[in-house]
């Protein structure tokens, strides 16, 4: 037996397997860093820092080709992303431009459709058909929706190179937690811990329907009523507590938004105001970095807000004598007269 060419034998075919492990390790790392990834950012709160994790749940990327024809939708949880924020993206598509519409927080309380309200059609729809709506079967909303995130639609340039694209998210819903209290904290009232004598409602003017851009569709009176509504705390001289999913506020001349205080037993409304001028009246006048803050930013990034209307009356129970004196508006008070702010 020739020993010598036994182990030269041997010692090319390490060299060819080691050679060929090299090789392909370094194509698999090659195709890593070539990678094109999609981040997914929610800075746009009032904290000025991304919130992606852990609020936004889950996305949904409805991807359109270079013609502006729908192709898929890809979906994917928080934990299913690289670093609970990243997603490669590419995969079988050829090089070439696409654009993504990225809804975050997407649940069946929301649909995504095409032209008429139609399902997205591969070939067909374009992304300047597509909407994002509110699912409701009248014009009164009265039950909770968890919150949904917007990304404006995003153009993006596949090639074979490391690319990080950012896809920016705004929230496109918010929650009112209102009170309604009596000027006389010190009277005793009969209202009990199950029934309210008064209830609260916000009218909006746009429908919670939004386009690619985030923009609303249709101009629609909407009725957003609470999905929890209690007596509140007597001995504190709260008369009533609730609580109120709507859509994106719009800070539009043309949108009346009103907030307004009905008796629950008669219907009437007791009190109404404009709800926008409310708000206008607690913002900040910078961002942090010294620029001015625009009030439809300001909307956007302040989704949350806690509003108590200070009453004063006889009958705490009874409407015909409510006036409204003061609202406190996420701890900004606000003094009221016969003829506003």
């Amino acid at each position: 037996m020739n020993t010598n060419r036994t182990y030269r034998n041997f010692s090319a075919l390490a060299l060819t397997v080691f050679v060929s492990v090299f090789l392909l390790s370094c194509i698999r790392e090659y195709i890593d860093e070539c990678r094109t990834y999609l981040e997914f950012i929610y800075d746009h709160n009032m904290e000025y820092t991304d919130s992606f994790d852990p609020h936004v749940g889950s996305v949904d990327l409805f991807i359109f080709d270079a013609q502006d024809k729908y192709l898929f939708t890809m979906q994917s949880s928080q934990e299913e992303l690289i670093g609970n924020k990243r997603m490669p993206f590419g995969y079988n598509l050829p090089f070439g431009k696409y654009k993504i519409l990225t809804v975050g927080g997407l649940s069946d309380n929301f649909r995504v459709t095409g032209k008429n309200g139609s399902r997205l059609i591969p070939g067909e729809t374009t992304p300047y058909e597509t909407q994002i709506a509110l699912a409701r079967n009248s014009n009164t909303v009265s039950h909770e929706f968890p919150p949904l995130w917007i990304g404006t639609t995003k153009e993006i340039d596949y090639q074979a190179n490391e690319t990080v694209h950012p896809i920016h998210l705004i929230k496109a819903t918010n929650l009112f937690n209102l009170v309604l209290a009596s000027s006389d904290y010190g009277q005793e009232t009969k209202a009990d811990t199950n029934a309210a004598a008064y209830t609260f409602e916000i009218t909006t003017p746009e429908g919670a329907v939004y386009g690619h851009d985030n923009s609303p569709k249709n101009k629609e009176t909407v009725k957003y009523t609470p999905y929890s509504l209690t007596a509140g705390d007597a001995a504190s001289g709260a008369i009533a507590e609730a609580h109120i999913n709507t859509g994106r506020l719009l800070h539009e001349e043309e949108y009346d938004y009103r907030l307004t205080v009905c008796s629950t037993e008669t219907g009437k409304v007791v009190w109404d105001y404009d709800l926008m001028k409310l708000l206008e009246h607690t913002k900040p006048a910078s961002r942090p970095d010294g620029n001015p803050l625009p009030m439809q930013e300001y909307l956007d990034r302040q989704s949350e807000w806690h509003i108590v209307v200070i009453y004063k009356g006889d009958e705490p129970g009874g409407p015909e004598n409510f006036v409204a004196v003061k609202v406190i508006v996420n701890d900004w008070i606000i003094w009221l007269n016969d003829i506003g702010i």
